[in-house]
């Protein structure tokens, strides 16, 4: 079985890890797997194997189009899955006019499909085969915008876990920014809108107020960084909010936290949560998408209201003074995060292509 992925994103975010894990994950299991990328994207750059990039202008490219069309000419692959909202066009237009393939798109955003006709249609069309929902909260709002339920598969994202952790370098990342004896509270996400990083600036001051030794370090980069770093220079607590920029090193960075917040307007599933789970912190989160399929209330984390300071700050202070609770939450994110591996996402999308490949 041939499958061939295109991804026509410029950044490195989730949904791109996700791509390498399966793209690599297939090659690894035998099957042959090419990837088609965005040439002024990530991936390029990266030098995983079995990579083709094309210059993509937009949607309706059709210098994209015809160089896809020839790259499937060539491959002859079985299945062609997409992986972000904007590849799924020219994949519906080469499949028009070449055929002889089945046509996956996943999804991995929570909320509605553009209202538009034309966006409705790339998704709901004959030519579509098979859309992958990453969280049963994106399959519910496919299937509010029409999307036949039959037509959707659930495949969770997975994480590749480390096999160690570099401590060292954990250690030498405390010195650096100053952490030896603070409670840290920490965020793992790309400093965007939709991560809610304002929200988390704002609950860590009313927390700041009453404990003296917390420290919120905020680990990524991103295009509202700059908003964000003069927000928290506004506060009273500047000098207790870090900043570290984009790092490869997630997992070191992990290390050095009590406590993982996530308080996103919306999110399809949310890895970071599962990686924060591996290492045994405990969860706050926002209430919103596929975030409730990881955390749960009472057994490995807190669940509060989108854009709410204030119960977020309460959160903070209920884990803050409860040692057990902390240790808890800890113990049963850690069995939580195991069920997401890497392993098991590449596994149900190997039988969802099996599934696909035995219809006539």
């Amino acid at each position: 079985m041939k499958i061939l992925h295109i991804d026509t994103g410029k950044e490195w975010r989730g949904g791109q890890r996700q791509v390498q894990f399966l793209h690599e994950g297939l090659l690894e299991c035998g099957f042959e797997s090419i990837l088609v990328c965005n040439a002024d994207g990530q991936f390029p750059k990266k030098g995983f194997p079995a990579t083709v990039a094309l210059k993509f202008k937009g949607e309706a490219d059709i210098s994209f189009i015809s160089g896809l069309k020839a790259i499937i000419r060539k491959e002859k692959p079985d299945i062609i899955h997409t992986h972000d909202a904007h590849s799924l066009t020219p994949a519906v237009f080469a499949k028009l006019m070449t055929g002889g393939f089945k046509l996956i798109n996943t999804r991995r955003v929570a909320f509605s499909i553009n209202k538009g006709y034309f966006s409705r249609k790339k998704y709901n069309n004959s030519q579509v085969d098979r859309i992958a929902a990453i969280s049963q909260a994106v399959k519910d709002a496919l299937i509010g915008d029409g999307i036949p339920a039959a037509k959707i598969s659930l495949v969770h994202s997975g994480v590749r876990f480390p096999k160690s952790i570099n401590y060292r370098m954990r250690s030498e990342l405390r010195e650096k920014y100053g952490l030896q004896g603070r409670f840290v509270i920490g965020n793992v996400a790309n400093i965007s809108p939709m991560k809610g990083h304002q929200t988390l600036i704002d609950a860590f001051v009313k927390f700041r107020a009453e404990a003296e030794d917390a420290v919120l370090v905020l680990v990524g980069g991103g295009p509202q960084a700059d908003e964000m770093k003069a927000y928290a220079q506004a506060t009273p607590y500047a000098d207790s909010i870090i900043f570290t920029g984009h790092t490869d090193d997630v997992y070191e960075h992990m290390a050095l936290f009590d406590i993982f917040c996530m308080p996103s307007l919306s999110e399809g599933l949310c890895t970071s949560i599962i990686d924060a789970m591996f290492m045994m912190l405990p969860v706050i989160a926002s209430d919103t998408g596929g975030i409730p399929e990881l955390v749960k209330p009472g057994f490995n984390g807190i669940l509060v209201p989108v854009k709410d300071a204030e119960a977020l700050s309460e959160s903070l202070n209920e884990l803050y003074d409860d040692s057990e609770m902390l240790k808890k939450y800890s113990n049963n994110g850690f069995h939580t995060a195991l069920k997401f591996s890497e392993t098991a996402m590449v596994s149900a999308y190997i039988r969802l292509y099996e599934e696909l490949c035995r219809r006539v």
